[in-house]
């Protein structure tokens, strides 16, 4: 018998400063603040934590926001959203390393 691994991968839908929530990215809502709602998933339990800039208007914020992110958890972070260039890859990978 294969024995399948599970993982929980929650994913915070970011867009101006903020996760929101909607259907199919209509009637969307703000819902938390991101680095609150990021520390309350890994408290219960989340193996990964996945963060997606929806809109990719704002990078400063958005990349401000996975440096707190990764600063403050102990899990893998995932990011999307918003990658065009080598610029913002360089940039999204500067914003996920742990500064010590």
């Amino acid at each position: 018998m294969v024995q399948m691994n599970k993982q929980i991968i929650p994913c915070l839908d970011i867009r101006d400063g903020r996760v929101v929530k909607g259907k199919k990215f209509k009637d969307i809502q703000d819902v938390a603040d991101p680095i609150a709602l990021a520390k309350s998933y890994e408290k219960q339990g989340a193996d990964v934590l996945f963060v997606l800039d929806i809109t990719g208007d704002d990078r400063q914020t958005f990349l401000s926001i996975i440096k707190s992110i990764t600063s403050e958890l102990s899990i893998p972070v995932t990011v999307g959203g918003g990658i065009r260039t080598l610029e913002d890859v360089a940039d999204v990978l500067d914003a996920v390393q742990k500064k010590q």
